[in-house]
């Protein structure tokens, strides 16, 4: 767990995740020993929890990586349109989640995607960059999930809105940046690069501001995880 909050209260919070299955476990070690980014579990966990409690039909997320977040979602019985760039990590998502008894299809054309949902959690990966793709995305989403390119994060959102019913939700992982975040609000200069961060934190502070003063969302930031924005579309 990042170093947002004190190590007492991390490991406390970590000793209070659910359970996890084999193959979930299997995915976190695949994720840590290649150091692929995935959500933490809890934060996996939340958008399950939210998608059985809207009873949502269809979700869209940006960022597949090895399906783990994907596998949470489609597990409750939601559809999920997931985008990924990656050949390598779509192989592995296609692999985890079809062992999981997961239908899933993998796409470069959004557009061959039915937009009725099919009540069973089926999995559409959209292979191609995330920016490109999605203006071809159709249909209407009960959950947005952001969890790829910290600097796209604006362009997202924007693009996503129009395809998310007034109700659905939107969930955003990474938003403080192991801490880094709310540390450069507090310094006069800039907070420095590093090889886990780079640029990402100053995208990321614009885009929080963006994200809770929006005029079509009421939304917050919470600790959880690397720091989690969940909203509601309000019209």
């Amino acid at each position: 767990m990042p170093d947002i909050l004190t190590d007492v209260t991390a490991k406390y919070l970590t000793s209070m995740e659910p359970s996890a299955d084999t193959l979930v476990e299997e995915m976190e070690s695949h994720a840590a020993a290649d150091n692929i980014p995935i959500a933490s579990r809890s934060v996996a966990g939340l958008q399950a929890i939210l998608a059985r409690g809207t009873d949502a039909d269809r979700a869209l997320e940006f960022g597949t990586a090895i399906g783990y977040s994907t596998l949470h979602v489609a597990r409750t019985g939601t559809d999920v349109v997931t985008t990924e760039i990656d050949s390598d990590r779509i192989d592995a998502a296609v692999d985890y989640l079809e062992r999981d008894g997961i239908d899933v299809t993998v796409t470069d054309d959004p557009t061959t995607i039915d937009t009725e949902p099919t009540g069973d959690g089926a999995v559409f990966i959209v292979e191609g960059a995330a920016l490109e793709t999605l203006p071809q995305i159709d249909g209407s989403f009960d959950l947005v999930f952001l969890d790829a390119i910290k600097s796209e994060y604006d362009e997202y959102l924007s693009g996503s809105l129009p395809l998310l019913r007034t109700g659905g939700l939107v969930v955003a992982d990474n938003l403080l940046r192991g801490g880094r975040v709310a540390a450069a609000e507090t310094e006069t200069t800039p907070a420095p690069s590093d090889s886990e961060y780079g640029s990402s934190v100053t995208a990321i502070q614009a885009f929080n501001e963006t994200f809770v003063d929006h005029d079509d969302l009421a939304a917050i930031i919470s600790p959880q995880g690397d720091g989690t924005g969940i909203a509601v579309k309000t019209s």
